[in-house]
């Protein structure tokens, strides 16, 4: 597995749940999702709203390429994949590398990383 993607990945397409869980679990994803729909279609972006509880229930998600904001009743989404790159995955990894570098450098006192270039 990717180790930029999120265990979830491999899970969601047939996991069982209801159409409203994968949708949650997609808002709260911080990569690019696949929204399949029941005319076959598929929309890939981030998803960055949702709202289970308006009179028709919908996502809304920033399309990859276009950055088109576009709107999808929960009616007509059939599946939700998780297919894009976890930021806040890497963001935990460069983390824990940090941490690793800094357990390894002898304790004098010092910064144990080079300043970063701005």
């Amino acid at each position: 597995m990717d180790k930029d993607r999120s265990p979830h990945d491999v899970a969601d397409e047939g996991a069982g749940g209801a159409v409203e869980e994968l949708i949650e679990r997609a808002f709260q994803y911080r990569g690019d999702v696949t929204v399949r729909t029941a005319d076959g279609k598929s929309l890939t972006g981030f998803l960055f709203n949702r709202n289970a509880h308006a009179k028709e229930p919908f996502v809304q998600l920033f399309e990859t390429g276009t950055d088109r904001e576009v709107s999808i009743p929960y009616f007509d989404i059939t599946h939700v994949l998780l297919t894009g790159r976890d930021a806040a995955a890497v963001s935990i990894r460069h983390f824990e590398d940090f941490q690793q570098k800094r357990k390894e450098q002898p304790q004098t006192g010092k910064n144990p990383l080079p300043p970063q270039a701005e």
